[in-house]
């Protein structure tokens, strides 16, 4: 799945000029995939709520770049991936122009990049001086959600589920497509994302055919399969069980989901956007911990079968016998009243 840019990148030559207005501004350093970002929401929230006259900035990258580029409260988006960001891990002590002028107008930084680098916090604490504060990037090391952690960081307490508005544009496209598609006003639509990061986290391929199957038993119910790169050499596999789409940018993905009637997705980024925009349906989990990763938001029901788990730890993937197709189709049924 391509995800289509926002805004244009803010790379080191361009800095400059881009940040000259924005004094005082909060800066956020912030190295996670999509569905981190997803979970640092709330964070960012909060720090926009408590520092409402500061402008709030975010370097980001990939995917959650595109998250932020498109999230109005959110004044600027930097790349992470620039020179400018690379070059705080260096050793040396001189201090390049670019990353003088960039933190210039920093009022406040909040990082949850390279934190366990000496060089980093070094070059931080001279760029911005007792200005900084700096944390582990979470990755499960305490027994809590994802969200709860980031907010905690901040001195907030509570757990609070990430939420993301789908554009006006986004929506006029959704419109768009129903209607390319020749779908009925009251046609209903399962969107199904069998991809993930990784190939543990995924649900065996013919549990996600056999919920397809069962939801086209009836007419009008459309199904829309979204595929990554990872998944693009499945592409014969789905187009029997649905319409692929392996192009829609994320906002695209967003209201797509928002609108349909249910989403069926691994633990993935991708299952962390529908949680945010309020789509209602199943996220299957297997290796990864649920109570630290499950995407909040919406009606997005965990299928997951620890009694199967502690006796095969090493599961490469997630397998109809620990997790039915059936109990899927159950718990989809029950979430829509359907027989």
């Amino acid at each position: 799945m391509q995800f289509a840019s926002c805004v244009g990148r803010c790379y080191p030559g361009e800095m400059a000029k881009s940040i000259e207005t924005c004094l005082g501004r909060i800066l956020v350093l912030f190295p996670g995939s999509l569905g981190d970002f997803v979970c640092l929401l709330p964070a960012l929230e909060e720090l926009k709520t408590v520092s409402s006259a500061q402008p709030l900035t975010v370097a980001a990258r990939g995917q959650s770049f595109e998250v932020a580029a498109a999230i109005p409260w959110i004044s600027q988006v930097l790349s992470l991936d620039s020179s400018v960001f690379a070059s705080l891990f260096s050793s040396s002590t001189l201090v390049s122009r670019e990353a003088v002028q960039l933190f210039s107008s920093v009022g406040q930084l909040v990082s949850w990049f390279g934190h366990h680098s000496p060089e980093m916090r070094t070059a931080l604490e001279r760029l911005v001086p007792r200005r900084v504060r700096s944390f582990a990037f979470f990755r499960g090391q305490e027994p809590i959600h994802a969200c709860e952690y980031y907010l905690r960081c901040l001195g907030a307490i509570g757990k609070r589920c990430p939420s993301l508005i789908v554009r006006p544009e986004d929506k006029y496209w959704c419109e768009s497509y129903w209607q390319r598609r020749g779908w009925q006003a009251g046609a209903r639509v399962l969107v199904m994302h069998p991809g993930s990061g990784g190939a543990r986290k995924r649900w065996a391929i013919e549990g996600f055919v056999r919920i397809a199957r069962w939801w086209r038993r009836e007419n009008n119910r459309q199904v829309v399969i979204l595929l990554g790169p990872a998944e693009a050499c499945e592409k014969e596999i789905w187009q029997k069980e649905g319409i692929v789409e392996n192009s829609l940018s994320l906002g695209q993905v967003g209201a797509l989901v928002s609108r349909a009637d249910f989403y069926v997705g691994n633990d993935s980024g991708v299952s962390h956007v529908a949680g945010a925009v309020g789509a209602r349906g199943i996220v299957i989990f297997g290796p990864t911990s649920h109570e630290q990763w499950r995407p909040l938001g919406g009606a997005l029901s965990v299928l997951l079968n620890r009694e199967y788990r502690a006796t095969v730890p090493d599961q490469a993937g997630i397998s109809l016998q620990e997790v039915p197709a059936e109990v899927g189709i159950t718990e989809l049924a029950r979430l829509g009243g359907i027989r």
